[in-house]
């Protein structure tokens, strides 16, 4: 009997040491830094800024200890590892617990199983929209090209959990096969990637590692007509320093590290940009043996791609905004979009910002009046002399493969089209402008819709 209280007991302090340390350890070594990319809540105040009570402190107070407790990471980290050593399951949301330590971003889940497809209508408009901008590269004498950094388990799924099925309906594949139909340059890294030996991503992270990037680079360079040291090549040095961004949600306090891979030889280029973080929004760059000019937008996967490319031209400029704004192009620069799979609505969710092309009137000729309007917004624009005008169809919807035309000042001008609606830059102000009819095919036929401001 004793040594069953004796065991009870120990538990007992054990359960209230555990409940009070991370206190004492606020009050001994401070709050605990956010673990991964969190965001922790503000210090309380007892005060809002009229001098009010805060009627909300204590939840306020809930929220900011949660987030900063002392041994916060070492916390999690221990029971992340219980839950996969027990359960097989992860404890972050974000995080797919694979096998043979293989972890994968949990959002990629919907393009892995096809349970989440773009429409005809999504997929043509992202397609629509890629085509216009390389239309407005060649204007100004430019190279366009778009690829798709692949989900991990796109190239890597024989480590998913159990279970998980693989769709043959993709959208990165409904979207290739558009854009080759509509003549937009696309380099498929899916078929590049996939068919290596080695694996070119972490275990650990949802992004390619530094030969992956290297690869890809080689791909862009050769699909751009220009000539490539041959990065992939190498030589490489191998250094155990990467901490994968997955292992990192899942298991904050681990100290497990990957290896990544640096090119050898060395990379000439220099920054000019004032930021040198590669998670920089804007950077950019100069090379004494790069020739021509390189607009890049890229997500994270541009990470470790950006340095390669940067070796190879004069000037480069890597963006990571969305609505991409190819006029900072030089006459003759190349323009390169580079999106993750996992992200490809972002083509209709941000419309890029240039001057809307100007189309001859004879195509908007013969249009019958459609049963519906258009609800437009006139707001400013970040070009000088435009306004950005955006409209949302009510009624009546363009059919699946339709473009949008917009008369304004007895000019009529192509948008970027959405799934419910159209985005485009109008010269003008906002005060003076004024949008007079909107044109797509429907049912068949070209129609015309009144624009309500």
């Amino acid at each position: 009997m004793n040594g069953k209280k004796g065991l009870a007991a120990a538990f007992t302090a054990l359960f209230l040491l555990l409940c009070l340390l991370p206190s004492a350890g606020m009050l001994l070594w401070g709050a605990s830094d956010p673990v991964a990319n969190e965001i922790p809540a503000a210090a309380p105040s007892l005060r809002e800024r009229d001098g009010s009570v805060n009627g909300q402190f204590l939840e306020d107070f809930t929220d900011y200890m949660n987030g900063r407790f002392a041994f916060r990471p070492e916390y999690i980290t221990a029971w992340a590892k219980l839950n996969a050593a027990l359960l097989g399951t992860s404890t972050a949301e974000d995080v797919l617990l694979g096998s043979d330590g293989w972890l994968y971003y949990a959002p990629t889940l919907d393009d892995y199983t096809g349970s989440a497809l773009m429409t005809e209508r999504e997929i043509w408009c992202a397609g629509r929209t890629l085509y216009l901008l390389q239309e407005y590269v060649q204007s100004r004498d430019g190279t366009f090209l778009f690829t798709i950094a692949p989900n991990k388990n796109s190239l890597y799924p024989e480590h998913m959990p159990q279970r998980t099925p693989l769709s043959a309906q993709r959208n990165a594949g409904e979207l290739a096969e558009v854009l080759e139909e509509m003549g937009v340059t696309y380099l498929d890294l899916f078929s590049l990637l996939g068919g290596q030996e080695e694996t070119l991503y972490f275990r650990g992270d949802s992004h390619w590692n530094g030969r992956g990037a290297a690869l890809a680079a080689d791909s862009i360079l050769e699909a751009l007509g220009r000539p490539s040291p041959g990065f992939y090549n190498g030589p490489f040095r191998g250094e155990q320093t990467h901490r994968g961004d997955l292992y990192e949600m899942l298991y904050p306090a681990g100290d497990e590290l990957e290896t990544d891979y640096l090119y050898a030889p060395g990379l000439q280029f220099e920054y000019t940009s004032s930021s040198t973080d590669p998670d920089s929004i804007t950077l950019a760059t100069e090379s004494p043996d790069g020739e021509g000019g390189l607009l890049l937008y890229r997500d994270s996967f541009g990470r470790n791609l950006y340095p390669y490319l940067a070796d190879q031209f004069a000037q480069a400029v890597f963006s990571r905004k969305n609505d991409y704004s190819p006029v900072s192009m030089e006459p003759g620069d190349c323009v390169v979009v580079e999106l993750v799979e996992r992200n490809l609505r972002y083509l209709n969710q941000y419309s890029p910002t240039m001057p809307a092309p100007e189309r001859p009137a004879e195509t908007a000729a013969g249009a019958r009046e459609g049963n519906g309007e258009v609800e437009v917004t006139v707001s400013s624009c970040a070009l000088e002399g435009y306004v950005l005008v955006t409209g949302i169809f009510r009624g009546l919807l363009p059919q699946s493969d339709s473009s949008v035309y917009v008369l304004s000042g007895g000019t009529l001008y192509e948008a970027f089209p959405t799934p419910d609606g159209f985005s485009l830059c109008l010269p003008g102000t906002a005060d003076s402008f004024a949008a007079t009819a909107v044109f797509f095919t429907a049912e068949g036929n070209l129609v015309q819709l009144s624009a309500v401001q």
